[in-house]
């Protein structure tokens, strides 16, 4: 049985006179310098690479949050000492406390957040390729090619608990008992929807489109 491993494990990468290419190891992992972090190259006994940092866990929430997002959808240091947007968070118990709100109500939203989505939606289509592509488009069959991304809707502004009332469930509020109040919505529009406005009639497609459609697929004259 092992004359017959090695003689497959050879014969399908080499020939007589030849030598066996030499293969990597697949557990080597580019970039890191074992041999530093065993020699202790500079001083230094942790993780050692070759271009000379490492970004961690540590450094990603430090790096966020200089620039005031969230990580891992838990507050900022700066949040937790101002008490800003971290209502149910916290619970005490006598002389203990302990963030246990955070594996129920933990959000990546906060100010600076929202006011990057406010960014994002203001920017739209900001690819030039995209827009010329999309002009084209515009002419020849009627509508775009291409939509800016979708900016989701949640904001992390406080609500009602645990539980959500049912018109911010369902989105319908006529009495204006919840909306403004415990249930708020996001600011810049409904981009999802933004396509919709005035293009078609829910479950129809005008004569027009139809006929665009239908022509753009005849060969063009010369």
């Amino acid at each position: 049985l092992l004359g017959a491993a090695a003689w497959e494990s050879c014969s399908s990468s080499t020939f007589v006179g030849t030598r066996a290419p030499v293969q990597q190891a697949r557990t080597a992992m580019n970039g890191y310098r074992f041999d530093w972090m065993l020699e202790g190259k500079n001083g230094e006994k942790g993780l050692q690479t070759t271009d000379g940092y490492w970004v961690g866990e540590v450094g990603f929430e430090k790096a966020m949050g200089a620039q005031g997002y969230r990580y891992r959808m838990r507050p900022t240091s700066k949040e937790m000492k101002e008490g800003k947007e971290i209502d149910g968070l916290i619970f005490q118990i006598g002389p203990l406390k302990v963030r246990l709100g955070e594996a129920f109500g933990g959000t990546g939203n906060n100010e600076a957040l929202r006011q990057l989505k406010k960014k994002l939606v203001a920017e739209g289509m900001y690819d030039k390729a995209k827009i010329t592509e999309n002009e084209y488009w515009k002419k020849r069959f009627g509508h775009n090619r291409w939509e800016p991304s979708y900016i989701d809707q949640s904001n992390g502004l406080p609500t009602n608990g645990l539980f959500r009332g049912l018109a911010a469930w369902s989105g319908i509020d006529p009495l204006k008992e919840e909306k403004g109040k415990t249930w708020f919505e996001a600011d810049y529009g409904k981009p999802w929807l933004k396509k919709y406005v005035g293009f078609r009639l829910p479950g129809f497609v005008s004569a027009e489109q139809v006929k665009r459609e239908y022509d753009s697929g005849k060969l063009l004259k010369k």
